[in-house]
């Protein structure tokens, strides 16, 4: 197998940059220039994956491009969910299909062998869930449903992103599963912060896990391209 150049070697630290970028102009009074600043990293981290996953099989490689494009569109819409509370809901809608997307790229690699940890995880993660969706439910109004399902659907990609164990080397698991972790915790803090309380620091809390969380999967699946098939 052809192994995928992971050329430029300057990504990461563009990445940063531009991560940094966003973290600086959402603290300003004027927020204008993020909106140049934030569609900026979901935009560079798609063509990263389009130039360096060519090696992976198509379905894989065709999904993910879908998922980081669905991200990129969701960070978009929710720039302007204060303008109007649709755009709050196009941005839901996007980042749903892109964790259904992230769920099926992680199905590839299912272990059909479900272990003792498995289902550890999975009560874990039903339990955060469901904790969650309490504390914040008095607050959601007509949202109800479509957080619930939003919820269930990162849940679903966590546990996923989980079942790769022992399909895929250490590494890209490791990388995947750390990334479906700190996408939950983002959108966590994201909900906390827009239903229940103000978190103080929210902006840098949010985009910080969700850059890093976005990367690590990309950068996971990545890895596959140089592995033997399982």
């Amino acid at each position: 197998m052809v192994k995928p150049q992971f050329k430029p070697s300057y990504f990461l630290p563009l990445f940063i940059v531009l991560v940094i970028l966003d973290l600086i102009t959402g603290s300003l009074e004027n927020g204008s220039l993020r909106h140049f600043t934030k569609p900026l990293i979901l935009f560079s981290l798609l063509l990263y994956f389009a130039f360096n996953g060519r090696s992976l099989d198509r379905p894989t490689y065709l999904l993910m491009l879908l998922a980081l494009f669905c991200s990129w569109l969701g960070d978009s819409f929710l720039m302007y969910d204060t303008i109007s509370p649709h755009y709050f809901m196009l941005g839901l809608v996007s980042f749903l299909i892109a964790h259904i997307l992230y769920g099926l790229v992680f199905l590839r690699r299912w272990n059909k062998s479900t272990s003792t940890a498995f289902w550890v995880v999975l009560f874990l993660l039903v339990l955060y869930g469901s904790v969650l969706f309490v504390q914040l439910k008095d607050n959601l109004g007509e949202l109800s449903i479509p957080v619930i399902i939003y919820v269930s659907a990162i849940l679903l990609m966590a546990l996923t992103a989980f079942n790769r164990r022992n399909r895929v080397s250490s590494e890209g698991f490791r990388m995947v599963f750390l990334g479906a972790i700190l996408f939950v915790a983002s959108d966590s803090v994201l909900a906390i912060n827009k239903f229940l309380i103000v978190v103080p620091y929210s902006h840098i809390l949010v985009m910080g896990t969700y850059a890093c969380a976005q990367f690590l999967i990309t950068k996971g699946i990545l890895i596959q391209g140089i592995e033997q098939p399982k």
